[in-house]
């Protein structure tokens, strides 16, 4: 679905930022 997309984008924009922000 169109929620469950954008959902897992969130989901990837999360964890790219968390990284950069360890990194």
């Amino acid at each position: 679905t169109v929620r469950g997309i954008a959902v897992k984008s969130g989901d990837a924009v999360s964890v790219g930022v968390t990284l950069m922000t360890l990194a």
